[in-house]
């Protein structure tokens, strides 16, 4: 029996009627007209085909569909952004609970914190921060869930400013799967708390609270395109600058296709590039000299540098992932950034079976290696940087090609020195076991998530 088959069969066995009846917000069933599109999440490479769809707005909603679940035996798998790129947030024959109907940003600026929603975006927290002059590190991406990325570590443009999303985490007010309503932070259910700053689901987070920091200025963007034959002298160069890099410094190389568009050169138009690309945290003519030798390359065939908002910087990657496009992505942090891993990124990236993917060298520095009192599950925070190895493609019959790319491309930097685990938000599908994912925390997070919910219904890494 297929998928589809299977859910349309396990939700007629169901008392949905009565799940229904207890929410506030609505309930799609396999049955119903907009079912199919209620399922989607934005990778298109997903598809799977949940038992129901529980449309939450409040806190009571969510209790009762995690007693649901319970009562049920049902896997559960929370959405709220719906952006996770291994489709964490969707599960065939089990029970999604959606809060992405509960987007609410409430900014406090003498004490610097926001409490958020678990359906707020991005795009909606930075924009009610920014009112007030003030910023927390997120996504790079205005429509990522906050969610998602906070559960899942979160690195952004202002992570070697303030560290991971996640470490600016102050408490979560979380239904746990025992049906348990409670807050965790530093001073209760602690352990709860540590799993929430990067661990994945610890549950359905109702609500997050985070530090906030002063920016009220523009950041300075940089981009310069080089061809690929200029990569290894400039990522040594990279590497040279990142051992003593500010913390406002955020530079970023990676590897793509020039886009067919009026910016570029027509006779480079669909050819692979090399971009030093990146973003100063702090004072835009600070940047300008700080990052002059990345954004004056005389073989640059285009660039620019612009000081902008920082809801302006956010919102610039918008339109290169598109909802719908095919994704996989992995990533490896790497111990050191050697000869080596620099002549493989220029091997992978010739390899790349789609135009659309990026190889990404992200900085590691900064706050990010300096964990704060109550650090989290995320392991690789020694690394010299982590190599994003990101596949988007259109064709569907491209989806082996692409898949094996990622893999084998992340399986040669495992094999060049990468250090143990890797970012949760960038570790590949649904194949990789906490051992994988965390490392040397694996074992304390398994503890944790067997106390909070010993019956296993939200869906995890495999043990």
């Amino acid at each position: 029996m297929d998928p589809n088959r299977e859910a349309r069969a396990l939700a007629e066995r169901l008392p949905l009627g009565r799940l229904a009846a207890l929410l506030g917000g609505s309930l799609v069933c396999p049955t119903d007209d907009g079912y199919n599109e209620a399922r989607r999440v934005w990778n298109g490479m997903i598809n799977e085909y949940p038992a129901a769809i529980a449309y939450c707005q409040t806190v009571e909603d969510v209790l009762g569909c995690v007693e649901f679940a319970r009562d049920h035996d049902l896997d559960v798998t929370v959405r709220s952004g719906g952006h996770s790129v291994s489709g964490a947030s969707v599960v065939s024959g089990g029970l999604v609970i959606d809060c992405s109907r509960m987007e609410w940003v409430r900014v406090d600026p003498d004490e610097r914190t926001a409490r958020v929603g678990p359906g707020a975006t991005w795009g909606t927290v930075d924009r009610a921060t920014q009112s007030f002059g003030l910023a927390t590190p997120g996504g790079v991406y205005t429509d990522t869930g906050v969610a998602g990325l906070t559960l899942g570590g979160g690195t952004g443009y202002l992570s070697p400013k303030h560290g991971f999303t996640a470490d600016n985490l102050r408490s979560i007010d979380v239904v746990t799967g025992r049906g348990q309503y409670v807050t965790a932070d530093p001073t209760q259910h602690e352990d709860l708390f540590w799993a929430a700053r990067g661990g994945g689901s610890v549950g359905v987070v109702t609500a997050f609270e985070f530090d906030l920091h002063p920016l009220d200025h523009d950041l300075l963007y940089f981009e310069s395109w080089l061809a690929v034959d200029d990569a290894p002298d400039a990522l040594r160069e990279y590497r040279r600058y990142q051992r003593n890099a500010p913390d406002e410094s955020c530079v970023f190389p990676y590897f793509t296709s020039v886009p067919v568009t009026d910016e570029f050169p027509a006779d480079r138009h669909g050819d692979a590039a090399f971009v030093l690309a990146g973003v100063y945290a702090g004072d835009p003519d600070t940047g300008r000299r700080e990052l002059e030798p990345f954004r004056d390359r005389p073989a640059a065939f285009a660039g620019s540098t612009d000081a902008m908002s920082y809801t302006e910087l956010q919102s610039l990657s918008d339109e290169d992932f598109p909802d719908g496009r095919l994704y996989y992505w992995k990533s490896v942090p790497v111990a050191d950034l050697t000869d080596e891993a620099i002549a493989e990124l220029q091997v992978a990236a010739d390899r790349a079976p789609s135009p659309r993917s990026t190889i990404v060298v992200w900085p590691m520095h900064g706050a990010v290696e300096r964990p704060p009192d109550i650090a989290g599950p995320v392991a690789g925070r020694d690394a010299a940087a982590v190599v994003n190895v990101e596949a988007a493609w259109d064709d569907p019959a491209a989806t082996p090609a692409n898949v094996e790319w990622v893999r084998e491309t992340c399986g040669r930097f495992r094999d060049l020195g990468a250090t143990a685990g890797t970012l949760p938000n960038f570790a590949g599908g649904r194949e990789p076991d906490a051992d994988d994912v965390y490392s040397g925390h694996a074992e304390r997070l398994r503890a944790i998530r067997d106390r909070y919910d010993p019956d296993g219904i939200f869906e995890y890494e495999r043990a």
